[in-house]
């Protein structure tokens, strides 16, 4: 495979994962990333295989209803792909001990894949914390100032 090809193929796999991923359609990790992935960054523990990376997605779409999700910026190479990422979710479900709101929360982040023969074999995600607790509440000071 030449390089231009293996970038594209990259591409292709991390943009299916997320299309997935955050819209529901969580099959797609069965066809996107490997058996024994390995995390870091993760807020609540970092997965550590295939299905517990799947849990964690479940988690999260257990306290937020996706409204929007965008990419505004995603670098390939030959070996890994980095995604700049913009999320609008309704808090719906209780999250990091505070129950569901209805506030509209619009927060970001990015995260850095490794891929190995067209799979997602390792995952270092940052997620702007700060703004999103405070903005379910979580931190009241920060709530109370928003």
């Amino acid at each position: 495979m030449t390089n231009s090809a293996q970038i594209e193929r990259n591409r292709t796999v991390v943009a299916e994962f997320l299309d997935g991923t955050h819209s529901g359609r969580f099959e797609v990790i069965e066809d996107t990333v490997a058996e024994t992935i390995v995390t870091h960054g993760f807020p609540g523990g970092n997965p550590d295989s295939r299905e517990s990376y799947r849990q964690w997605f479940l988690g999260f779409q257990a306290g937020f209803t996706v409204v929007g999700f965008d990419v505004p910026a995603m670098v390939a190479d030959e070996e890994s792909v980095a995604v700049r990422w913009e999320f609008t979710v309704d808090h719906t479900g209780p999250f990091a001990g505070v129950p569901a709101t209805g506030k509209r929360i619009t927060f970001d982040g990015t995260a850095f894949y490794r891929l190995e023969n067209g799979r997602i074999v390792e995952t270092w995600l940052h997620i702007d914390q700060l703004s999103l607790l405070g903005q379910v509440g979580a931190l009241p000071a920060m709530a109370n100032a928003a």
